[in-house]
């Protein structure tokens, strides 16, 4: 018999399957997983799965079927996690890290862990023959971390009518039913979601058989974002009260990536989509949801929604730009949250005897360090924790472009920020002289220095701060030496 051999990852999710990946990390290895349920597979990517042969049946133990049977009757209702739908009225961080199992402890209970049936390898596909109605197969499978897994019954005989399961263990041999597949006649099975690392069972019942055939297997992919599963509106990953910056990747051309922020207090919401300055931002499209429509948000932009109500939730999604060739590696940062508002700033110099504007006007002058501080709040006056204030400083203007050296900080409780800025040593492209009297004596100095500017952004969103398309920096003097003359 032919072989499909598909793995099929650009399954769609069924809504009511999943919670969160936060949620997962936070249950793991505790609670129970969220139940999957069978769906018919469309729009595939396929990707053949190594053969493992062909298996002798062996019969199963009476209490072990007890077991699988009990279990399948005492699987309850799935309770879905969803999103608030999104109503965007008005056009225009913290980063974002989930909390992980210890690993000393996991690896303590993979080495202790004693699988109830035999164990078969992921990402392979098994053949079984001779197959009479009434016989049930269970084997063993283990995931190592975190995956977009695809259970699989294919390539039933004529007249065969198998079922398919998929159990999870506690690593305790206490098993919990996540879903059947049970298609009329010998229509293939699939079991489609995002899995967290541990221990599972295949279990497949001959419903009719008669020295039937099938195959079956699990193909597993390891190359998903935190976030996962967030592939529906309804399974939206929710962010926090906070500027968000998240990290994630489109593992297949049929992923989508949906996210979600309450803006509780009324407050502005900011969102941009980026590449991290890698040149693969064309990857991805950004859309945000306005109404019952999927807007695009094009590549470049950045987008502030103003003028919404408490409670008010945005939802976007990133998904693959089909024009273009995905690469799974790949990553984007997205922005999804309170809309920053800078209310003070402040950037000196130190102790040095300035030159003054009418030679040459420089609004800030240092020789070796600056001092700065920011503080940012929301746009209803909340204080934005931990997002990353960036001063940006140009020593010396040179041809048509600006050379920054940046100083990133960030914010506290408060939204404020403390920070210096080392400048080092410098050759002096200008020499002035000019009397000074600021020590109580008069003395003539002579003073070489750099012209260059300085300007404040915020590392989570971009066109916030000092400095931007009309007025690009505030000037800035690197003094390099100072003498007195006479």
């Amino acid at each position: 018999m032919k072989s499909k051999k598909a793995f099929m990852l650009g399954a769609a999710m069924a809504a009511s399957c999943f919670v969160s990946a936060f949620a997962l990390a936070e249950q793991y290895p505790s609670q129970a997983l969220p139940k999957v349920s069978a769906q018919a597979v469309k729009e595939a990517v396929h990707k053949a799965l190594k053969s493992g042969g062909k298996l002798d049946a062996k019969p199963v133990a009476s209490p072990l079927q007890q077991k699988l049977k009990a279990a399948m009757t005492a699987k309850a209702p799935a309770k879905a996690v969803a999103s608030k739908a999104a109503k965007l009225s008005a056009v225009a961080t913290v980063d974002s890290e989930l909390k992980k199992p210890d690993q000393d402890k996991l690896k303590v209970a993979a080495a202790e862990f004693a699988p109830l049936f035999p164990t078969l390898d992921i990402n392979t596909l098994y053949t079984l023959s001779e197959v009479q109605t009434g016989q049930d197969f269970p084997y063993h499978f283990h995931l190592p971390q975190n995956g977009r897994a695809l259970v699989q019954l294919v390539d039933q005989s004529a007249g065969a009518n198998m079922s398919l399961s998929l159990f999870r263990d506690d690593g305790q041999g206490n098993l919990e039913l996540l879903g059947t597949s049970d298609n009329p006649g010998n229509a293939d099975e699939y079991l489609s979601a995002v899995l967290p690392a541990g221990d599972y069972y295949w279990y497949m019942v001959a419903n009719e058989a008669n020295n039937a055939q099938f195959s079956f297997g699990v193909g597993v992919d390891f190359n998903i974002d935190a976030y996962e599963p967030n592939d529906t509106p309804q399974t939206s990953f929710v962010l926090p009260d906070a500027l968000n910056r998240v990290t994630g990747n489109i593992d297949n051309p049929n992923d989508i990536d949906y996210f979600a922020f309450q803006a509780t207090r009324g407050q502005n919401v900011a969102m941009a989509l980026s590449d991290d300055q890698k040149g693969v931002r064309n990857q991805w499209i950004f859309e945000r949801l306005e109404g019952n429509n999927w807007v695009v948000v094009p590549a470049g932009n950045s987008m502030t929604l103003s003028g919404v109500t408490p409670g008010y939730v945005a939802q976007v999604r990133v998904r693959a730009n089909p024009a273009v060739v995905q690469d799974p590696t790949a990553q984007y940062k997205l922005t999804l949250g309170s809309a920053p508002r800078l209310n003070s700033f402040d950037v000196k110099g130190d102790n040095v005897v300035r030159v003054p504007s009418t030679i040459f006007w420089m609004a800030t002058q240092a020789a070796r360090n600056l001092t700065w501080n920011t503080q940012w709040s929301d746009s209803t006056g909340a204080p934005l924790l931990g997002v990353t204030p960036v001063l940006r400083v140009d020593k010396h203007f040179t041809g048509t472009e600006f050379n920054w050296t940046d100083f990133k900080a960030s914010t506290d409780s408060a939204g404020a920020s403390l920070s210096g800025a080392a400048l080092g040593g410098c050759f002096g492209e200008y020499r002035v002289e000019y009397p000074d009297s600021s020590t109580g004596v008069k003395y003539n100095w002579a003073t070489t220095f750099n012209f260059g500017g300085w300007r404040i952004e915020l590392d989570e969103f971009p066109g916030v701060g000092v400095g931007g398309d009309n007025v690009p920096y505030v000037t800035f003097g690197h003094i390099c030496t100072q003498d007195i003359i006479h």
